[in-house]
């Protein structure tokens, strides 16, 4: 898992601090999860294809759009209050991401469906500086949903 702080306002206002659990594989990256680094919400991240937002992914986000993978926000548990906060007004949201590298800041675009229908639209791009790396013991995997995040206050 990499945490990552708000990079400038927008993000800090649109998504805080965020943490992603993913998937390191040889050649690429698969992200699992989006979490709330100082809050208690989670949702889930399942690969998307391009089809499903009406138009290419360089359309909506523009040329590095070939350097991103993208992956819908699941609604399920805190998933919809996430969509709601990232794209207002979208019952849908998918998030385009560069490969996660550790010590690496990065920027994220945040895509929603229009309320009237149609293809989907460019919410937020979110800026975030990388902040630390979280690695899992070796031995059994650790189901990231049974794992408790601290609230406020401490």
């Amino acid at each position: 898992m990499f945490s990552y702080d708000p990079a400038n306002d927008e993000t800090r206002a649109v998504a805080g601090a965020l943490t992603f659990a993913f998937n390191q594989h040889l050649a690429s990256t698969s992200l699992i999860s989006v979490q709330a680094t100082e809050g208690d919400a989670t949702a889930q991240l399942r690969h998307a294809e391009e089809g499903t937002l009406g138009a290419g992914l360089g359309r909506l986000i523009g040329a590095d759009a070939g350097d991103h993978d993208l992956y819908e926000v699941l609604p399920a548990a805190q998933g919809e209050a996430m969509i709601s906060a990232f794209c207002p007004g979208s019952k849908r949201a998918w998030m385009a991401f560069p490969r996660l590298r550790a010590n690496r800041d990065i920027r994220v675009q945040v895509l929603g469906d229009s309320p009237a229908g149609g293809r989907a639209h460019l919410c937020h791009t979110l800026a975030f500086s990388f902040h630390g790396e979280w690695k899992l013991p070796p031995g059994p995997q650790v189901d990231e949903r049974q794992m408790t995040t601290p609230s406020f206050p401490y």
